[in-house]
């Protein structure tokens, strides 16, 4: 078996602004709409969304950027989904803009965010006012923001999976875990909740859930997995939930050192992974697992080297996510096309400039 690139390109390229956090959808039609959050920054207060579309994913052009002059809130991580009926939807989380950054590291809170949905009935040119997604826990212990790709099980079970952290003026450890909201009456209201991942010791840390179906249906997840106070990330894990995701197996590990990490179901049964490398040389990687745990990382692919642009700067402060929040790529994903390659993306930096990009990847 050999991981090929076929054909890359970009997605988004403008030096009068960073873009980060890609998703492509392919639709049913035929073309492709993609997602991402643009700014000054990864994470700064003028981040809005932008929907870009393709007829053959290779040229990109963009439709929209939304919302316009909005002071209160920051838009990051939208992801598109089409429904059965052609319109599409989209998720997004926003974050309340005030004078303190996203992340304070001394007190590890975060800024206030809202899970969100949007709907859009021209293919993307224009989108309705949010609609909050309600999530059924104590605002003064916890924050949650969107993490994974909505799932539609069927028109009466979607999952919208998130991640929680603590919000300003709590004073106790973030209370850290991956979870999921679900909705009966697609996507209208939200109730049902279930914990994904948690360890309730508060060490280990369950970040970036990112989700695929395999071919029996089951729904298998990798989680970024990290040790709580230390800058040390350990191996990937995984959970698996067989009933649509009101339960779920107990976090088992790969062999995939730590970060943001998307499976890609095959329909043999396999999974592709392509996850972030922050090690020595850092970079985008793709390998293939046989067993859900243990990837060949001896024929595994580098998507992207990162080079001297790995990250955009350096902090004296001793928090790991501090340091995190000057990172210059990330957040790869992808699915498999219907040609039988693989359509990865991710955001990067070069030549000073952050910006989107696609890979196709053959697999032989």
């Amino acid at each position: 078996m050999t991981l090929r690139i076929v054909d890359q390109g970009i997605l988004s390229h403008d030096p009068a602004y960073g873009a980060y956090m890609p998703t492509i959808t392919r639709l049913a039609g035929g073309g492709y709409v993609a997602s991402q959050h643009i700014g000054s920054q990864l994470a700064s207060a003028d981040n809005r969304i932008e929907v870009l579309t393709s007829s053959d994913g290779q040229q990109w052009g963009s439709i929209a950027r939304f919302p316009g002059e909005d002071k209160g809130w920051a838009y990051r991580g939208p992801e598109i989904e089409e429904l059965s009926d052609g319109k599409l939807l989209m998720t997004a989380t926003q974050f309340e803009v005030t004078d303190a950054a996203l992340f304070d590291p001394d007190s590890e809170a975060l800024q206030r965010p809202e899970m969100l949905t949007f709907e859009s009935n021209d293919g993307g040119r224009n989108w309705s006012a949010p609609c909050v997604v309600a999530v059924d826990l104590p605002s003064d212990k916890y924050t949650w923001n969107g993490a994974g790709r909505l799932v539609r099980f069927s028109e009466t079970r979607w999952m919208y999976p998130f991640e929680t952290w603590k919000p300003e003026g709590y004073d106790g450890p973030p209370d850290q875990k991956a979870a999921a909201v679900f909705s009966a009456d697609q996507g209208k209201t939200w109730g049902e909740l279930t914990v994904i991942a948690d360890d309730v010791s508060g060490q280990t840390l369950w970040w970036d859930q990112l989700n695929t179906r395999l071919p029996d249906g089951r729904l298998y997840t990798i989680l970024w997995t990290h040790k709580y106070g230390t800058k040390e990330d350990l191996m990937n894990h995984w959970v698996i939930s067989d009933d649509e995701g009101r339960t779920w197996s107990a976090p088992q590990t790969t062999n995939l050192p730590g970060q943001v990490c998307c499976p890609i179901g095959l329909p043999d049964g396999r999974v592709a992974a392509i996850y972030n490398h922050r090690g020595e040389p850092p970079g985008i990687r793709v390998a293939i697992s046989d067993d859900l745990s243990t990837f060949d990382r001896e024929t595994e692919l580098v998507v992207f080297d990162a080079g001297a642009e790995a990250t955009l700067g350096t902090t004296d402060h001793e928090n790991f996510l501090a340091e995190h929040m000057l990172i210059a790529f990330g957040k790869p994903q992808g699915f498999l096309d219907a040609d039988g390659t693989l359509l990865t993306y991710f955001w990067c930096t070069s030549q000073g400039v952050t910006h989107t990009r696609w890979v196709r990847i053959a697999i032989e």
